[in-house]
């Protein structure tokens, strides 16, 4: 589930979300669904308008994306595009989930061989959700609307779901934990495309000149250790991994306990 914290309002939004209206734009814009065809245009529909804004937003950002951009790029005017699609809140919700794709699947077993472990599993959709906030870093900044509700994101979320079931959790914790797995790619991926290169190449040398060892006695203790030096080159990846696997450890911990 890609976008897992969905309880804040986009920026000049008001009153309350139309939850049933999203959900049926995304499902509309769903490969699987059959859109119909507009008898005064029938090239323009719903998936058309949205792959065109992922490919804007792709190139140039989410600050590019208007309806009249969009509509300027197919050809037609924005007014076009209203018949469609309600506004620019439910075009990015759209977007996401269409950008989101669908989540990676484990090989099937050979026969007499076991399935992938639930943990494999698990690691493998972390891997895959970091490389497609990288791909499309506009993501990381689209406005949230609601819980996910989209055909992709429901996948994904059940693809994180489906593994962390096998590894024997309870019931109870499976939301949970995938929400914080969820989340905390997103908002490191978001710090990764976000951070300045230069910045996170002085920040050894900037901290080394404030460190005080009797104000701040554990990070002192800690300069020069390997946490520190990935936050010099800016590598957010190293972190990534480790606290997945920290996370994953405490659950076999737990379930073996």
């Amino acid at each position: 589930m890609p976008r897992a914290d969905r309880s804040a309002r986009p920026t000049g939004s008001t009153g309350s979300t139309d939850l049933s209206a999203v959900a049926d734009l995304l499902w509309r814009a769903d490969p699987a669904h059959p859109e119909r065809a507009e008898e005064t245009r029938p090239r323009l529909g719903v998936r058309l308008i949205v792959n065109t804004a992922v490919a804007v937003a792709d190139a140039e950002g989410l600050d590019a994306l208007s309806m009249q951009r969009v509509a300027s790029e197919l050809g037609c005017s924005a007014m076009a595009l209203y018949r469609h699609i309600p506004g620019k809140d439910q075009l990015v919700a759209a977007m996401t989930d269409a950008a989101t794709g669908r989540p990676p699947t484990p090989p099937p077993p050979s026969p007499g061989s076991p399935a992938t472990p639930w943990r494999t599993e698990v690691e493998a959709w972390v891997e895959a959700l970091w490389n497609l906030y990288l791909g499309h870093p506009w993501m990381l900044r689209a406005p949230t609307l609601s819980a996910p509700v989209g055909p992709n994101e429901l996948a994904w979320f059940e693809a994180l779901l489906s593994p962390l079931h096998r590894s024997g959790l309870d019931r109870r914790e499976l939301i949970p934990v995938a929400t914080f797995v969820s989340s905390a790619v997103r908002d490191l991926a978001r710090v990764a495309t976000e951070l300045d290169p230069a910045g996170a190449a002085a920040y050894g040398e900037v901290l080394a000149r404030r460190l005080d060892p009797a104000r701040f006695p554990t990070l002192y203790s800690l300069a020069g250790e390997e946490g520190l030096d990935e936050a010099e080159d800016g590598d957010v990846t190293p972190i990534v991994r480790h606290g997945m696997e920290f996370l994953l450890d405490g659950i076999e911990a737990r379930i073996t306990s």
